[in-house]
């Protein structure tokens, strides 16, 4: 019995329309299509919405983030210290120079608090140099509302442009969360001013740091009074003696006080210094000692009232808000948003507390193949990263972002095999079942001469069928449904069944990416499984006793 024959009889055995068996065995294929349909939707869908989500992300996030690490007064290589704006212009005029680098400007991010009508809610802000062409234009392709284009600086729309004051862009979940719109106006503090305001608020009315160190403020003028004498037209004091005073006087300057007493505080401490000395003492001029007992009077009879009106000024300065008005609004998603606030550079500086020393917290870099971080981080960016910075790559910022993503494609396409593996099992189930009900078909054909392989063929061909036959339809499937997910969205909707929400997710239609190699692979397993299926009970059928089959007859 040849090959052709095997196929022949395999496909008489399958004809639907002969016995109830047939039947099951259409459902079973009809499952193995579904198995595969639906696999590769999840999985074209699941990679889709990853690259749209990095798309995102790359639409609003540097590329590789240069992250200052070190005090900015660290001295360079000549041993000079250059202001914090020449040692960041300097690194962005060297990674400009990079071959892989398309653009680099400098990063500001801090947290503010915004208050919203009652609420005063902490915010996430980043300075955008708004003179960066890129980095606006790139800002621009997630526009939603308004005008992105903060260099602009005025708002349409407004009554008196001298009123427009400040504008900022906000994301589109701030936006939608606290129901903001174009032209709203955002009272923004610096969160570095809330700090500096509560030790201020603390001291205010509180007695002066002689008064509340009284006791120990006389001792240690006791004591550093007998040490300190004259001699040989000098003043001299013990080294030894002279340290137990200045540690008294620094460990009171942490301590919670005024700025004036704080000022004179660290006159005390100056004038015990001294470039005179030797093993055991220090010396100084005649008449230093004078100065220093003055200054302590000076402190023990410092007006506190005097100071706390000196600090109400402070304290006004650093209370009054921003207003910064919505200029535009960026479209953004709850699995990569991007920082709720977007202000101008100096806005940002100046919200941080470093714009009159016109600091940064990096230099970020824009690469021509972002997807090449790693690359150009390892090859380009770190030979020429000086000391006190550390450079780290997109893909590492959002590690955890897309490791989740990642891990919920998985987790889905594990799920969902097991749709195909069930129909795999029926296949073999059914296969078992044709087998007894062709005991006697079995028998003839062994009496006949076929030999066990052929009649294995018979009905591991039926399996090699229906897997063959279930992957091509379950492909054409998942094809036909990826190509209409638009239209299979509006359904659902009219029908007041809408999964995919379009205000969480912000998006009209889920987006998806056919990846051929997935579509090979899938329908090749499920062949491959779908042929070994049939293939046990085929080989059991193969050894059947022909006389045993033949007796009933």
């Amino acid at each position: 019995m040849t090959k052709n024959f095997s196929l022949l009889l395999a496909l008489r055995y399958l004809n639907p329309l002969r016995t109830h068996v047939s039947v099951i065995t259409l459902i079973s294929l009809a499952g193995v299509a579904l198995g595969v349909m639906v696999l590769l939707v999840v999985m074209s869908v699941m990679a889709g919405f990853e690259n749209m989500v990095k798309d995102r992300v790359l639409g609003e996030s540097p590329h590789i983030t240069i992250v200052r690490e070190m005090p900015w007064d660290m001295p360079n290589a000549e041993g000079e210290v250059e202001s914090p704006e020449q040692q960041w212009r300097e690194l962005e005029t060297r990674m400009e120079g990079l071959p892989n680098v398309e653009s680099a400007y400098p990063l500001v991010r801090d947290y503010v608090i915004a208050y919203l009508g009652e609420s005063a809610i902490p915010v996430a802000m980043r300075g955008v140099d708004t003179q960066d062409q890129q980095a606006v234009e790139d800002l621009k392709k997630l526009e939603v509302a308004g005008d992105v284009d903060m260099g602009m600086g005025y708002v349409g729309g407004l009554d008196d442009a001298d009123q427009a004051g400040e504008v900022a862009v906000v994301s589109s979940i701030f936006a939608e969360d606290h129901m903001l719109q174009v032209g709203d106006v955002l009272e923004v503090f610096s969160n570095r001013n809330i700090k500096q305001l509560k030790p201020l608020l603390e001291r205010k009315g509180s007695p002066s740091v002689y008064e509340r160190f009284a006791e120990d403020f006389v001792r240690a003028r006791a004591h550093i009074s007998e040490h300190w004498v004259e001699k040989d037209g000098k003043e001299q004091v013990l080294f030894s003696e002279l340290q137990r005073f200045r540690g008294f006087v620094e460990e009171l300057q942490f301590q919670n006080v005024r700025k004036g007493e704080s000022d004179l505080l660290t006159k005390v401490v100056e004038l015990t210094q001294s470039s005179e000395y030797d093993d055991d003492y220090n010396y100084y001029e005649i008449g230093r000692f004078k100065q220093l007992t003055d200054t302590l009077d000076e402190l023990k009879n410092v007006d506190v009232e005097v100071l706390d009106r000196e600090e109400d000024l402070q304290i006004n300065e650093l209370a009054l808000p921003k207003d910064v008005r919505v200029a535009g609004i960026y479209r953004a998603d709850r699995f990569a948003p991007g920082p709720p606030l977007l202000v101008p550079l100096h806005l940002a500086q100046e919200l941080a507390g470093v714009g009159s020393s016109g600091a940064v917290n990096g230099v970020a870099l824009r690469l021509k193949d972002p997807y090449l971080a790693s690359q150009v981080l390892d090859s380009e960016v770190l030979p020429s990263v000086p000391a006190g910075w550390y450079p780290v790559t997109w893909m590492k910022a959002f590690e955890q972002q897309f490791a989740l993503i990642s891990m919920q494609k998985i987790m889905m396409t594990l799920a969902l095999s097991f749709i195909m593996l069930i129909a795999i099992f029926s296949i073999s189930a059914v296969m078992f079942t044709v087998t007894l009900q062709k005991k006697r078909e079995i028998g003839v054909m062994k009496a006949l001469g076929a030999t066990p392989g052929q009649v294995t063929n018979v009905f591991a061909f039926q399996g090699v069928i229906v897997g063959f036959a279930g992957s091509l339809v379950g492909v054409a499937m998942s094809l036909l449904v990826l190509n209409n997910l638009g239209l299979i969205q509006g359904g659902l909707r009219s029908m007041g069944f809408d999964p995919f929400s379009q205000s969480f997710y912000g998006m009209d239609t889920l987006p998806y990416e056919i990846n051929a190699v997935e579509m090979v692979l899938v329908s090749v397993g499920a062949f491959v499984l779908c042929a070994l299926a049939a293939y046990a009970p085929a080989y059991v059928a193969s050894r059947t006793d022909a006389a045993k089959s033949l007796r009933n007859l």
